[in-house]
Parts: structure tokens; sequence; C-alpha cells
């Protein structure tokens, strides 16, 4: 072992000492510095992730593959997704560019070594770092070993100049001669597509480079509402893949659209592409699919606790998590599950998840249907953390606050009832935990209510109407104190 594979390993044993015996969902990891803080930590922290007990090391040779009908490509039933790389301990923000390369690398080695060989990352992601952390770990192994991702970032409107010289950056930053599966990223509207894509000639550049073997299969992943789908299923365009949301949650549940959203909605003209049509309509389209958010950014990582009691009844050993993944890996023409995987906790649990693949049973479903109406009944916010919705014009730290309300909310954290007798530890645990996660000048009470990031929230969150309900709530605390 040379000086540079010690020096990661190091790293990599200090963050798992840290860690010891348990798996940290991504959604939860900023809220488990505070609880900790104030002595909420062991029951926060392993709660909803398998604690690793009588598993031992997961197999390197049992991970499920499934083949791209067109390419005949073997992808790995995992994807890794290279959205939410672990970060040093000065980085402010889960999304920035202080990436831990160490560790990075470390996720990565290993990935590879229990066969996971499909790599996702994109041009925006970690501000444009991901792709150069994901180039320089994949560099050390051979090209023939794995598949690598990236996307064209539609939504900053690149003109074709400017979309040419993103992708020429993004070999660069990826050390790579060709891309195995490129997308055009987070299509939401027809009117950029069509400014883009087609005015701008985008598409037509990104066609040329398949025929010249820089891109290897063209597809896109989606966002959008029912026009856009419609739309880009309609195009004289032989797509080789697309990306989509899919999770249990959105599947398995009827949403409702409540009136305050609906009507913002109808002042932007917007019909949300509700899951289930949109799947289905993929899936005519014969389609091979690459799942993205299986977890809703860590959400159903995340579990309340009598959602989470559910399902270790039926098999308790396995994480939240691990149903999440097998519920859309079962699904028809799935070629790959993405998870972005910040510790080397939640790569083994997907792992072992993976490796071999067995998907749910009838009964299992059922289990399943019945943790996720006990997790419905709470007031959690569906944010997955992406990010698409920052940077905020007035500073706020949207995705961090709407996190740590919903992992208090979780936790049975949430101070109610004043006259509760958990109330006052509840309401220091809140405030606490709160000034650790999220800096004052990026609270809830910050927003103006300028809309600016509603119609980036590819959930379609009235971002607004939380936070006003959020800061209201906080400021009732102090008050009340």
């Amino acid at each position: 072992m040379d000086d540079h594979e010690r020096k990661q390993k190091e790293s990599f044993v200090s963050r798992r000492a840290l860690f010891k015996g348990a798996g940290v969902g991504v959604a939860g990891m900023a809220a488990a510095y505070a609880l900790d803080k104030v002595g909420l930590l062991p029951d926060a922290l392993t709660r909803g992730f398998s604690a690793n007990k009588g598993f031992g090391e997961p197999p390197t040779d049992k991970m499920t593959y499934r083949t791209h009908p067109g390419s005949g490509d073997k992808i790995s039933l995992l994807g890794f997704g290279c959205m939410r790389f672990p970060m040093l301990p000065q980085a402010t923000s889960p999304g920035g560019t202080q990436i831990d390369e160490r560790a990075a690398f470390a996720l990565v080695d290993y990935a590879l070594a229990h066969g996971v060989n499909y790599f996702d990352t994109a041009y925006t992601y970690h501000r444009g770092i991901s792709e150069v952390v994901m180039g320089k770990a994949l560099k050390r192994h051979p090209r023939e070993t794995y598949f690598v991702a990236t996307k064209m970032p539609g939504r900053l409107l690149p003109t074709l100049e400017q979309a040419k010289e993103m992708f020429e950056t993004q070999l660069e930053r990826t050390q790579l001669e060709y891309i195995d599966y490129y997308l055009l990223h987070n299509l939401q509207s027809v009117d950029v597509y069509q400014q883009v894509y087609e005015k701008n000639g985008v598409l037509e550049y990104l066609l040329e480079q398949k025929e010249k073997g820089r891109i290897r299969n063209l597809g896109w992943s989606f966002h959008g509402d029912e026009a856009m789908l419609e739309y880009i299923l309609s195009r004289d365009v032989k797509w080789d893949f697309a990306q989509v949301q899919l999770n249990y949650h959105d599947l398995m549940h009827q949403y409702i659209t409540p009136p305050a959203l609906a009507a913002m909605l109808d002042a932007l003209q917007v019909v949300p592409a509700q899951t289930q049509w949109m799947y289905e309509k993929v899936l005519a389209a014969e389609l091979p699919l690459i799942v993205m958010e299986p977890l809703l950014g860590g959400r159903l990582a995340r579990l309340n606790k009598k959602s989470l009691a559910i399902l270790q009844e039926e098999r308790p050993q396995d994480s939240a998590a691990s149903w999440a993944i097998r519920y859309v890996a079962g699904l028809p023409n799935v070629l790959t599950v993405l998870s972005g995987m910040t510790y080397m906790e939640h790569l083994q649990d997907n792992i072992r998840t993976c490796a071999p693949f067995t998907p749910l049973t009838e009964k299992e479903s059922g289990v399943l249907k019945s943790a996720l109406d006990v997790f419905l009944s709470a007031d959690n916010i569906r944010c997955t953390r992406c990010g698409y919705c920052m940077p905020c014009p007035y500073g706020i730290d949207i995705p961090e606050v709407f996190t740590h309300y919903n992992n208090c909310l979780d936790d049975e954290l949430l101070p109610k009832d004043a006259r509760h007798a958990d109330y006052v530890q509840q309401r220091r645990a809140y405030l606490v935990s709160q000034e650790r996660d999220v800096p004052e000048l990026r609270r809830a009470e910050r927003c103006t209510g300028c809309n600016k990031c509603v119609k980036q929230c590819p959930q379609y969150i009235n971002i607004p109407q939380e936070m006003a309900r959020l800061g209201k709530f906080v400021e009732e605390l102090r008050v009340k104190g």
C-alpha cells in the first residue's frame, strides 16, 4: 500500500469510527450534528438504517446487472449518484465545492470492487467539481470497468457556442474521450426545450457528437409538466434512455394538490406530471429507465419512528432505504437505480440490497403501503434537497430549512402543545439544532415571497408559503420561551 492509499484508508477509517455501527441518511446528517449537542444523537442517527450487525462485508460477486437493449451494456442495478459526495469538515454547504476527495475516492473504489459500474454526475453538481472529482477517481481504474453519465444544463439557457464549450469542459473535467450516457438535464418546460435544443441547435450538436462516438447513448432527465413530457416523446429523435423520478411514495400515493398550490400552478399555467401518469407514458415509449430519487432525497431512508416500526416488524434487519430501492428496482424497464451515497454505510447497505436483488413479495408491498400511510399522516415537506431552487436571492438555504424541519418531525422532536410534558426539551432541541444547522441570515423568516424559486422546484412545493409557515412557527417558539 503506497502513502496515498494509506492516507485514503486512514481518512475513511476515521469516518467509520465516527459513525460506527450506523448508516446515516443524507437528509439527516446536518440535524445529527445538532442533535448530538443536545444529547439526542444515538436514536436519531441509527433509526431507519441497517446497523450492519451480523452482515459482514457485502459480497463482491453478487451484484445484479441489467442489459441495455440497444448498446448491450451490462449496467449494475445500483448506480452511484455523484450529487452528494462527502464534504470536508469546514464545508459550508452539502452541495458546495469543498468535496473530501479522499473519502470520495474510497467510496468509488469500494463501489467498483463490489460490482457498481454506473456513475452519474452533471455539469452543475457541486458547482462543477463533482465531474472533476469523479473523473479523478475513475481515472485510476480501467476505462472498460465503468460507465459515466453526465448532463447538458439546459436550464442555464446556453447558446450553441456555450453548449459546445460546456461539453468540451465536461470531457476535460471527467478526463474522458467519450461519455457513455449523456442527458439533456432536467427537462421542465416546452419553451425552454424549444429555445435551447431546437432554436439554438444544441440537440443537433449533441447528435453530431453521438455520430462521432463522443456520446454513446443520448437521453434526458425529466422534472417537468405534462406538456413537456408529451412534447419530448413526440419528437422524431431516437432516444436511448430516460431518467425519471420514481419512488414508492409517489407511485403508491395519490397526491392531491393543496388549494393554495393549485392556484399558484394555475397562475404559472403549469400542470404537473403525476408520477403514475408519467411512468406509464415513458413505459409505453419502451425507453430503458434510469431511476433518480428512489429515496425522495433521503426522505424514504429516514422514515418516522412509527413507519419504520412497521417495516422492521416484517424484516427486522432491513433498512428503510432497502425497502425503497427494492420497490423501484422491481418495476418494468428499470436499468439502474441511482443513489447519492455520502457515507460508506449508505453504499454498503445499498450493495446488499442489489447484490443480489430480490423483488418485494405481494405481502411486503402491502406492508410498505401501510408504512407509507402512517408516514403521510405527518406534516412533512416533500423536499428532495436537489438544490434547483438555489441560490435564493435573499440568501435563504431553502433545502436546509426544510431538512431541519422534516428531521425534527421524523424524530418526534417537533414542539407541539406548550402543556405537553416534553415541550420544554423539544422546544430547546428544535431551536438549538436550527441554530447549528441553519445560519441566522439563511433562515425561513428572511423570505420575501419573491417567488423566484417556485418555477425551479421539480416537486412543485409552494416554497414561499412554507417559509412563511416555518418562520411564524419559530417566532412563536421564541415568544413562548
